[in-house]
């Protein structure tokens, strides 16, 4: 009778924590959500993709990604290995 009595509480106090983690996970999910109207849609990607000169500003919407691009490096210069990426990349966004 006591062994039955001590298995019945722990698997209560076990269920208990259960539904407290459940309770505690699904509330940190819900308040650190992204809200659906940050993503892109297919829509939107579709046109973007039709012409890759695509300006969001000319088609009065807001841009998400800022265009303006930083470049960093360690050191002044940048090595030659990478000079050829930044120069295209400057090269296909001029603005």
């Amino acid at each position: 009778m006591f062994r039955r009595r001590t298995v019945y509480i722990c698997l209560c106090l076990l269920a208990t924590v259960l539904v407290g983690t459940v309770l505690v996970l699904s509330s940190v999910s819900f308040y650190t959500s992204i809200s659906p109207s940050a993503y892109i849609s297919e829509a939107e990607l579709d046109t973007i993709f039709d012409d890759s000169r695509w300006n969001a500003t000319e088609h009065g919407k807001v841009e998400r990604v800022p265009r303006i691009i930083h470049q960093t490096w360690k050191t002044e210069s940048l090595p030659p290995k990478w000079s050829k990426i930044s120069e295209h990349c400057r090269e296909i966004m001029p603005d």
